[in-house]
């Protein structure tokens, strides 16, 4: 595709932004709506796009009493990004949607172990678990979340799991480093998925958080909602 500018620090380095929060409709189609009339209108889409997102893709929570929602973009420039967001009417398509939300721009955590394994034919992702919790620094926590992957990661493959990604915060300029990590697992099948989790133990971890991590569940939301 020709005719379009790219940010400069547009690259192979890749970030992740995760926008997890309550739609100001609720759950459900008026939520799919909604989004699809902002987040999906085609001139903020090519916007995004040419500032550097590279996808974005809906979840829904696998509760269905929860009305949360999920945005999980991939991006690749950091300065089309913080363009992007600092743009009036992306803003206000923001407040349309969120009645409360969390924003988080994420980078690789170098040396935690992540992976991610080829989806068998026919098959497609079914399920995203998530895991956010603070750390006591970079280095043991690369430690601990390398070894522990190590002693999972075959067993995890036979209950479905197709890729295990690790993140930390982007430094923000001006602020101090903020020592956090996510883990984003995607699964084949959400069922298998709460089943590991349920009889999975982290004795490597516990000794690298410095509070409770914050787990979640997701599913795709579906193909009514508009991805890229």
């Amino acid at each position: 595709m020709t005719g379009i500018t790219y940010p400069p620090d547009a690259g192979a380095d890749i970030y992740l932004l995760t926008v997890r929060g309550t739609p100001t409709t609720g759950s459900g189609s008026a939520a799919r709506d909604l989004h699809n009339a902002t987040a999906g209108d085609p001139g903020g889409v090519a916007g995004a796009k040419a500032a550097g997102d590279l996808s974005h893709n809906v979840f829904l929570p696998t509760d269905p009493a929860d009305p949360g929602l999920l945005f999980v973009d991939t991006w690749n420039s950091p300065a089309g990004f913080g363009g992007f967001f600092s743009d009036p009417q992306v803003l206000q398509g923001a407040a349309a949607l969120w009645a409360d939300r969390d924003a988080t721009f994420w980078m690789p955590a170098a040396g935690f172990g992540s992976y991610r394994l080829p989806v068998p034919s026919g098959a497609t992702p079914g399920a995203l678990g998530l895991m956010r919790a603070p750390i006591t620094d970079l280095k043991a926590a690369a430690t601990a979340f390398r070894a522990d992957a190590a002693s999972k990661i075959n067993a995890e493959r036979q209950h479905g799991l197709i890729a295990h990604e690790l993140w930390v915060p982007v430094p923000m300029p001006g602020t101090e480093p903020v020592l956090e990590v996510l883990g984003v697992d995607t699964w084949l099948d959400a069922g298998a998925m709460d089943a590991w989790y349920a009889a999975a133990e982290y004795p490597l971890l516990a000794p690298v958080f410095t509070g409770a991590p914050v787990t979640s569940a997701w599913k795709p939301a579906g193909t009514d909602w508009i991805e890229w």
